[in-house]
């Protein structure tokens, strides 16, 4: 796809998150903010994943953007366009913190350092109930949150702008480097390239997009406690919708976060809210994809796209 033709794909997406919402019902309205925030989070997961940088803790930037938007909407009553800003800032600079203080982790001993950064920050948030309201949680003013059709069109146009984001950034000189130190970093350094910023630029970009995915949710909701902020489920959808849509891929965690909504939807439709039975699909839908789609959904069709050219070459008696 070149530069004008998807300047004009981003640009048709704009339009449709803008007006969509406003002939939606309630059901998909929640469905369409809840499937994008899904995307937010899945493809800033995917970003850190490009780099070798496997995050388990994804929960701690979408906690940290739900709370400074509700802290800020309830102290100085900031509207919710406006608390996304901070946010951003907020989760992008404890990106940074995280890969400056886990500079020399790699792999396996980086996933849990992000899982323990998330963990602690639920702590934190449980340990300050005058400031977060603690377990009880606390509530956004209701008289200044938007209403349901415009809090999804914001959601939508998060969406497109992250995926847009992405896209370009897979055309970068950056996404090359990020490859590379997927790889191999030291290979990268010997070559004269800084892991160690990439590493940070990554995990900035990465933690403010997911932050903006909470901040979503906190507006949306209307309510806020540490359990649900830092919720472990979340991060489980994040790598699981890039895994089963195509890991590394610009359309894979979308793709991969519509078929996981779409089976939540299916299993709250036929299960209830059994305990459990949410995470017993998850984790069906990671092997099935781990075992018989290692690429997910983008390889199945790319490897079903390269067999129809060669059955048609074949036929036309070309090699």
């Amino acid at each position: 796809m070149n530069s004008t033709r998807a300047w004009m794909v981003i640009a048709a997406a704009f339009l449709v998150a803008l007006v969509l919402p406003h002939f939606l019902p309630p059901g998909l309205s929640e469905l369409a903010t809840r499937l994008s925030t899904l995307i937010l989070v899945a493809v800033s997961w995917n970003m850190m994943a490009n780099a070798g940088l496997i995050s388990l803790g994804h929960s701690g930037f979408w906690g940290l953007g739900a709370y400074t938007a509700a802290l800020l909407a309830n102290a100085v009553h900031m509207p919710f366009w406006l608390t996304i800003v901070p946010a951003m800032i907020l989760g992008g600079g404890f990106g940074v913190l995280l890969a400056y203080i886990t500079g020399r982790l790699r792999g396996l001993f980086f996933a849990i350092s992000t899982l323990a950064m998330a963990e602690a920050l639920r702590v934190i948030a449980l340990m300050v109930p005058k400031l977060t309201g603690g377990a009880e949680g606390l509530f956004v003013f209701d008289e200044i949150r938007p209403g349901r059709e415009t809090m999804t069109s914001f959601a939508l146009c998060l969406a497109v702008a992250t995926v847009a984001i992405s896209y370009f950034l897979s055309k970068s000189r950056f996404q090359y480097a990020l490859r590379a130190m997927r790889d191999s970093e030291s290979a990268v350094q010997m070559l004269g390239v800084n892991p160690a910023r990439f590493r940070m630029g990554v995990t900035a970009l990465s933690g403010a997009i997911a932050s903006c995915a909470g901040v979503i949710s906190a507006w949306y909701t209307g309510y806020l406690d540490p359990g649900a902020a830092f919720d472990m489920k979340i991060t489980i959808s994040a790598q699981i919708a890039p895994l089963f849509g195509g890991l590394y891929t610009v359309s894979g965690p979308v793709i991969g976060a519509a078929a996981i909504m779409t089976l939540s939807e299916l299993t709250r439709i036929y299960f209830g809210y059994s305990a459990g039975v949410g995470l017993l699909v998850y984790g069906v839908i990671l092997v099935f994809g781990v075992l018989f789609m290692p690429s997910g959904v983008v390889g199945l069709y790319g490897r079903w796209r390269n067999r129809s050219k060669r059955r048609g070459a074949l036929a036309e008696g070309r090699p």
